[in-house]
């Protein structure tokens, strides 16, 4: 008689522990999910206080290239790596279409890999530099048999300071205040430009500090020599439009990331081996500018 009532029983204790498991179960996975919601959360808040950090604090480098950014921030510290200054060089057409007079590279430049590729105006600095200013204006009157708008735009009172730019998201050739007619200069700010050993053929790799500038100026200002051939300084002057630059042109130096950062989109022949950095104000001058070579 007892028998059925005890297999019953059994039954009824089977299924209470079943119901027991599976609420147990619930009770664990519910644990567990809220663990993964909190863990997913706090990757998040990381993630993000990150992000916010690099956008607001300038001494953290944004890197635009295939290196180490630790690599670049130290060889800002050493003296014996290059500075140069450059410019972006905006020529206003008579149909105010914009072009922009740069260098290519000669066929026996000593770097085989910068053969052919396009450089902004500008160069290293000398002994005889005390600031980038001076750089930029001996390079440009070397380069362009000293035209008369070097000296009388690139002077110190004229220039605009947007080096703000170079740190924030926005493109730097349209997100000024300013109406960039000719005469025209702005500072752009200043980046560390990274070379690998390879890619220049050296035994050691070498980074240089680089002011960046831009100057508007019209057609009939450029000399009209300089493109009949001449070579000037290991290479050839040639006046391009945006797209050439961003579309079709290889460059030397790390500049695919200055044209980048210009015009706000993304070059389509990239160089291996090398890199840019933003380099922030205060660092820029705490460093010195007149190079020991």
């Amino acid at each position: 008689m007892y028998i059925m009532g005890s297999s019953k029983g059994r039954k009824h204790g089977s299924l209470s522990s079943i119901k027991q498991t599976i609420i147990s179960a619930i009770y664990t996975n519910k644990k567990l999910f809220f663990i993964s919601v909190l863990l997913a959360s706090i990757a998040y808040y990381s993630a993000s206080s990150v992000i916010s950090n690099q956008r607001t604090n300038p001494h953290i480098l944004h890197n635009r290239g295939d290196n180490n950014a630790s690599e670049l921030k130290a060889a800002l510290k050493r003296k014996g790596d290059g500075r140069a200054a450059v410019a972006i060089i905006r020529v206003v057409q008579p149909t105010n279409e914009t072009r922009y007079l740069a260098q290519l590279k000669s066929h026996d430049y000593p770097i085989e890999a910068f053969r052919g590729s396009v450089c902004l105006l500008g160069g290293n600095a000398d002994k005889s530099d005390n600031t980038p200013i001076d750089t930029l204006k001996r390079e440009l009157n070397e380069e362009l048999t000293s035209p008369d708008w070097v000296n009388t735009i690139i002077n110190p009172t004229n220039i605009i300071d947007d080096s703000a730019l170079q740190l924030s998201d926005k493109p730097l050739y349209n997100s000024t205040t300013h109406i960039l007619q000719p005469g025209t200069i702005r500072y752009l700010g200043a980046t560390l430009h990274f070379q690998s050993a390879e890619i220049i053929n050296k035994p050691n790799s070498y980074a240089f500090t680089c002011a960046l500038y831009e100057i508007t100026i019209t057609e009939d200002q450029v000399p009209s020599h300089i493109f009949k051939g001449a070579n000037v300084q290991e290479g050839s002057v040639v006046l391009l439009t945006e797209d050439q630059l961003v579309q079709h042109s290889k460059f030397a130096w790390g500049y695919e990331y200055t044209i980048e950062k210009y015009f706000g989109r993304k070059t389509r022949n990239k160089q291996k081996g090398t890199a840019v950095s933003n380099v922030d104000k205060k660092t820029r001058e705490e460093s010195i500018w007149t190079p020991e070579k």
